[in-house]
């Protein structure tokens, strides 16, 4: 190569370089560190005035970045969040914030809930899934050892990600990402080995407790944590353990704590998780798992009726 072509290469490679304005390297950059996002100065938490149950969550920073909340009853990205709390403890909240350059996150803060307020567990999901203040309440994945499914046609359905309690409960129609395979266990027994899951309990012993035994999942074992539910958005927070479901999907779910409440009865109820496009391999979806109560499945014999498999959508398979 002679020297004008090495000229004219690097002509080249300072024209490009040139064309690049200080906004677009301005577009990747981390203007934000976990040091700043302190409490006092990029956020608050304030008890509310007349309830001391309620504490309310203030993003300070300025609009040009989106707050990212990790709170006891889940995660939102609001500049303002409500906590209605009713049971005393400690309880911790992480504030960050999305900037040009991605997610940053300051460390935990705590806050403190002194009394029991009954008011915020009055709400029937409470004692639906509980049992009520004072008692616990116990759950089983809708599928045993011999591979028998007792009220649902399997122990998981898939649903697309705008499903929710609305779609699922209350049977309302919603633009989005709207679809849902529901499959017979005998038909497609490939979703998962038939076994004896474990349990998972819910109590309302002095705080909201959850026990979760994995069975088959021999690296969860058995969980002890907490639980929330937002009775306004129907979505369930479990912190330090997972609801039941099978190894095989172990690894696809970032958030396994992050959990929409789609129906919950006396006797059965189905909580869905966000399949990872990343984790899976496949497209974001809802997994829905089904659970019947302790009760339900003691006294269930065989011949109760099966809960009827809905008509598929002719493009079923590819959303699947």
């Amino acid at each position: 190569m002679n020297k004008i072509d090495i000229t004219l290469l690097l002509t080249l490679l300072l024209l490009l370089l040139g064309a690049c304005s200080p906004e677009e390297y301005e577009m990747g950059a981390i203007d934000v560190t976990p040091m700043e996002l302190v409490e006092g100065i990029a956020f608050t938490i304030t008890p509310d005035n007349q309830n001391p149950n309620i504490i309310h969550l203030e993003s300070k920073m300025p609009s040009r970045y989106t707050p990212l909340w990790i709170h006891p009853q889940g995660r939102s990205q609001s500049k303002k969040v409500s906590l209605r709390i009713p049971f005393e403890g400690t309880y911790s909240v992480t504030f960050g914030v999305q900037t040009r350059g991605g997610a940053v996150y300051g460390e935990p803060t705590t806050f403190t809930i002194n009394e029991f307020y009954a008011g915020f567990v009055d709400n029937i999901l409470w004692t639906l899934l509980s049992g009520g203040v004072d008692k616990e309440k116990t759950w089983y994945l809708d599928l045993d050892a011999e591979g028998v499914s007792r009220y649902f046609a399997g122990p998981l359905y898939f649903y697309g990600t705008d499903e929710s309690w609305e779609t699922v409960t209350e049977g309302k129609s919603v633009e989005g990402d709207i679809w849902n395979w529901n499959p017979d266990y005998p038909g497609n027994s490939w979703l998962m080995n038939a076994a004896d899951f474990g349990s998972m309990t819910f109590d309302l012993k002095g705080g909201a407790n959850v026990k979760v035994v994995h069975n088959t999942i021999p690296s969860r074992g058995t969980e002890n944590g907490l639980f929330m539910i937002d009775t306004e958005t129907h979505t369930l927070q479990m912190t330090n353990a997972a609801p039941l479901h099978d190894i095989g999907r172990d690894g696809v779910v970032i958030d396994w704590g992050d959990i929409k409440i789609m129906s919950l009865t006396e006797d059965y109820m189905q909580l869905a998780v966000l399949r990872d496009p990343v984790l899976s391999g496949e497209g974001a979806c809802l997994l829905v798992y089904n659970f019947i109560s302790q009760e339900y499945r003691d006294n269930w014999v065989p011949g109760d009726e099966v809960e009827p498999e809905p008509e598929l959508p002719p493009n079923w398979m590819e959303e699947v």
